[in-house]
């Protein structure tokens, strides 16, 4: 059961609906009584503050999202106005999400709306690196599809600050994201970079343009254990009108060891926004080694798969 009903205020904020709940928060769709504006309102579980990592999170979202100002990316909205609680206040994005969109399509997407997604998400990921920002969250459920087909890149809960120091939940290990969009660095534990992030733009593209996420299974830990020891089925073998170009630029931000990707986004986009002279030749797609198993939950296994279940379905 949600924490506010419609019709409830918060502080200058009242609540108009529930738009979703996450590992430790609800977001509600808001009006703001002093000005008009809609808002978006992200309230943390208060019971979870008693861990201070938890708190030291939520801080860090905070701090990251109030530093963001770009079209293509969710920012925060800091009137100094003194608040009853801890909580986001957000801009709203009237529109759709990338998910839900997707899902409709059941099916791959037209090859040209798939590239210009592609560009679109490119160009932002390579604003936020250059802010010191990684999302490590990149999934179709966390980018929102805003007027005239803009995409707004959103929800900045596991994202790091380059230089911040690590944070450890009480229940949860640093094994955070998706499964769907996990690169396998970060399923293995470790904290991601940038090319984390070019991992998951290329999971989204590969989902675009064949209908599906490259690994399947029937839990997240089937799914992650494909990120980390299986191979993608080639995108030809899926969709054969796909540019033999489009797919080794997808494919080549899909490899398995972070060091076999691109080094940057900034590369990423220079061949996406060159695919009619690059020669697919150049690029190794053969099958890469496997990595090692994935990093134990141990006793925090229960409270990390209902966050998954909770984060995922992108």
């Amino acid at each position: 059961m949600s924490r506010y009903s419609p019709g409830d205020r918060l502080d200058s904020y009242q609540v108009l609906q529930l738009l979703g709940t996450g590992a430790y928060n609800e977001s509600y769709k808001a009006l703001d009584t002093r000005d008009g504006r809609t808002v978006v309102l992200k309230v943390p579980d208060p019971n979870l503050f008693a861990d201070p990592a938890t708190y030291s999170r939520y801080k860090r979202e905070a701090e990251i999202a109030r530093r963001l100002h770009h079209p293509a990316v969710q920012g925060a909205i800091d009137d100094g106005q003194k608040r009853a609680e801890p909580y986001l206040v957000l801009t709203f994005v009237e529109g759709d999400s990338l998910s839900h969109r997707m899902s409709q399509q059941r099916g791959p997407l037209p090859i040209e709306t798939v590239v210009d997604w592609g560009r679109q998400l490119a160009e932002a990921l390579a604003y936020l690196h250059g802010e010191g920002v990684i999302h490590r969250d990149l999934k179709p459920g966390n980018v929102l599809i805003g007027p005239g087909g803009r995409l707004v890149i959103a929800d900045f809960g596991t994202a790091q600050l380059a230089g911040a120091r690590r944070l450890t939940f009480k229940h949860l290990t640093g094994m955070l994201g998706t499964p769907d969009y996990m690169s396998p660095e970060q399923a293995q534990g470790g904290r991601g970079d940038a090319r984390s992030d070019i991992y998951a733009w290329g999971v989204m593209m590969y989902q675009g343009l064949t209908g599906q996420v490259p690994f399947h299974g029937d839990n997240w830990m089937a799914v992650m254990a494909g990120h980390l020891q299986g191979d993608p089925k080639p995108i030809a073998k899926l969709r054969h009108d796909v540019p033999p170009a489009l797919e080794a630029v997808v494919m080549h931000a899909m490899r398995r060891y972070p060091e076999n990707r691109y080094q940057s986004v900034d590369d990423l986009l220079k061949d996406l926004n060159s695919l009619n002279t690059l020669n697919p030749a150049a690029y190794d797609t053969s099958p890469e080694k496997p990595m090692g198993s994935l990093m134990s939950s141990g006793g925090g296994r229960g409270l990390l798969s209902k966050f998954f279940k909770t984060k995922g379905g992108g």
